[in-house]
């Protein structure tokens, strides 16, 4: 009889184990994260980018002075009002972003503001390590009346 029962909890432990399986293959692929690049509040609108120089476009970058190097981002900010056209962009009261690194250690952004033909951008140079999480912080509020927008974005770049 305990040949039986042997056989008949292989036979179970066998069932089970194929039934909780699976090929790797099969699980579909993780949704990439995918940052809104914007923030709303009140009638405003904040618009972020974070991209590595050297994939600027050489004429972009040479307008506005901004060097191409393999762990240099730009940090690219628009200020707007939600019921504008797109591409109308507004002046900010205050606008500032800061860095924050893995250990809470905070550092101030230089951004410059750069007046364009849809109203002013401000830029910001970034420097970035290979696969080390990057944190921002953006704050901004475009009149004394109106509510901060806040973001925060975390980019990990894979520099060649």
């Amino acid at each position: 009889m305990s040949q039986a029962r042997g056989r008949v909890l292989l036979v179970f432990l066998a069932i089970a184990a194929t039934a909780c399986g699976g090929s790797p293959e099969s699980l579909p692929p993780a949704i990439p994260y995918m940052d809104p690049g914007a923030v709303e509040a009140g009638a405003h609108r904040l618009r972020y980018a974070l991209t590595l120089t050297t994939d600027l476009p050489a004429e972009i970058a040479g307008s506005y002075d901004i060097e191409q190097r393999r762990n240099l981002a730009l940090l690219v900010l628009t200020l707007e009002r939600r019921d504008a056209a797109p591409g109308s962009r507004v002046g900010a009261e205050r606008i500032e972003a800061e860095t924050v690194s893995l250990t809470g250690e905070r550092h101030a952004l230089a951004l410059s503001r750069h007046e364009d033909p849809g109203g002013p951008t401000w830029l910001a140079p970034v420097e970035v390590r290979h696969r080390v999480p990057l944190t921002i912080e953006i704050r901004a509020r475009a009149t004394s009346a109106s509510p901060e927008i806040r973001a925060r974005l975390t980019r990990e770049f894979r520099l060649q």
